[in-house]
């Protein structure tokens, strides 16, 4: 009798460790927290989407990737188990957000990113799967969203410390077939500070990589940056940085001006 509750004990602790299910093609994507990508995944990762943290890893069997990885902002990039990057993971399982069918405690915690940002790092936490439940979110945000983006919704909501404007409330919308999503930044008081947009680094001002090249010369500039577009439709640009496990992320002009950096 002992032995069976011990194995029905068992069995019941590796289900809570992971999740699985099969869509309609027969592919199958499990994810569990022993889960790790590849190096030259996790590269891809942190040099291509440094705004982004990841959500969750699924893992396929049945299917040309090996590795799905999404992200906080919605999005998901498949991988094959050498960790080269395939393209959308929607393509290569059942398509869409699992949702609530991924278990909270998934990878969510164990991001892997250019720049350590969002709330756990900075103290603010995460309470619920993202860090901000959509239903908590204030009228106020919901009505700027409805007046100023028709036809798109929320997708997650979570925590961000950003220099000059502090603990912030970052929020992703989309619509359906829209790549990528768009992040909307409110102030901790629920009013509307700018909306960033993820840009190039290549394609940025060339006073801004004068600035970085000036001043960041030994640090490595990842893929990707951000563009905001503040309330008053003023522009800036953020720049993500990286050396061994130093991290930075500078806050500039378009001329190349110093806002801020941390």
């Amino acid at each position: 009798m002992k032995k069976a509750m011990f194995l029905m004990l068992v069995t019941a602790l590796i289900a809570m460790g992971s999740c699985s299910k099969k869509d309609q093609t027969g592919t199958t994507a499990q994810t569990n927290q022993a889960t790790s990508l590849p190096t030259k995944a996790t590269t891809y990762v942190e040099t291509n989407y440094p705004d982004a943290t990841i959500d969750y890893i699924l893992v396929l069997a049945n299917s040309s990737a090996k590795f799905v990885v999404a992200l906080n902002t919605t999005e998901e990039l498949a991988f094959t188990s050498d960790g080269n990057y395939l393209g959308d993971g929607r393509q290569f399982h059942n398509g869409g957000h699992p949702g609530d069918t991924i278990p909270g405690d998934s990878l969510h915690g164990d991001t892997i990113h250019c720049w350590h940002h969002h709330g756990h790092h900075h103290g603010g936490g995460h309470p619920g799967w993202h860090g901000i439940p959509v239903d908590s979110l204030s009228s106020a945000i919901k009505d700027f969203i409805a007046a100023n983006f028709s036809g798109y919704t929320i997708l997650n909501a979570d925590y961000d410390s950003l220099c000059v404007d502090g603990r912030v409330k970052e929020v992703m919308i989309g619509k359906q077939d829209t790549v990528p999503p768009i992040k909307l930044i409110f102030s901790a008081t629920d009013i509307y500070l700018l909306q960033a947009n993820r840009f190039r680094y290549s394609d940025v001002p060339q006073a801004v990589k004068d600035y970085i090249t000036a001043n960041y010369s030994s640090y490595e500039v990842c893929n990707a940056a951000e563009k905001y577009i503040l309330a008053d439709n003023s522009v800036q640009y953020m720049v993500y940085l990286r050396l061994d496990r130093s991290h930075q992320r500078v806050r500039l002009l378009a001329d190349g001006t110093l806002v801020c950096s941390q």
